[in-house]
């Protein structure tokens, strides 16, 4: 019957509401605070709108490096939740450095990360999973340790040609302050939930005043 077939449409849509709600959404790049400094000893700095570089070239076998990226919220009186992603990798070469060249990631005392550089392992997957680096009151500063090796097990004809890597860490903020105006720095402040618990409601308020009309349409059909 028709309205059998309205029902089913509607339940896939608010199906896809409800999934599309639920998936986390890292915004487009922009800026952090002027106040959230992010870089390492080599005087690399994360862009305006996030971005940190993690070049790797010239790289041979049997190779061990330590990178220490720090992190210091400078804002006058602002906490910001700080998360970090991975980008996809991007390799030349013969060698794919993304998957031959283990990183392990130390925060706070604990290990929070260990396989490829590419963010991608077995247990995590940081191209799609942000990193949870916690909350940063005004003045907190905190380091991230990152150790890198690559393998002694490989060859000259692996290095035969220029290996290169090139993969985006992108840092995002979020002020946590109860405001009326909550800034927007990197990922959709805690608003965003409220607006998408709101729309799930919405989908069901409206589902469940579609069963009810149907109803009372089928009703009236049988009554004349």
């Amino acid at each position: 019957m028709a309205h059998k077939r309205w029902v089913r449409i509607f339940c896939l849509l608010l199906l896809g509401m409800i999934v599309f709600a639920g998936i986390p959404k890292q915004a487009q790049a922009q800026e952090l605070p002027k106040g959230m400094v992010i870089g390492d000893e080599q005087g690399i700095v994360a862009k305006k709108n996030g971005e940190y570089l993690m070049e790797v070239k010239d790289v041979m076998p049997g190779k061990n490096w330590h990178t220490t990226i720090s992190m210091v919220n400078m804002e006058k009186g602002i906490p910001y939740k700080l998360t970090m992603l991975i980008s996809p990798s991007k390799v030349s070469g013969d060698l794919d450095l993304s998957k031959s060249i283990q990183m392990t990631l130390t925060y706070q005392n604990k290990q929070i990360y260990q396989g490829p550089i590419s963010g991608v392992s077995r247990d995590l997957d940081l191209q799609r999973t942000p990193l949870d680096l916690g909350v940063f009151q005004a003045g907190d500063s905190r380091a991230l340790e990152v150790d890198f090796s690559l393998s002694g097990k490989y060859t000259k004809e692996d290095f035969a040609v220029k290996n290169l890597m090139e993969n985006v860490w992108t840092f995002y903020a979020v002020a946590t302050t109860n405001t009326l105006t909550p800034k927007m720095h990197g990922i959709f402040p805690a608003t965003g939930e409220a607006i998408k618990q709101g729309m799930i409601f919405l989908c069901l308020g409206l589902f469940i005043v579609l069963i009810i009309l149907l109803i009372w349409k089928s009703k009236r059909k049988k009554n004349k």
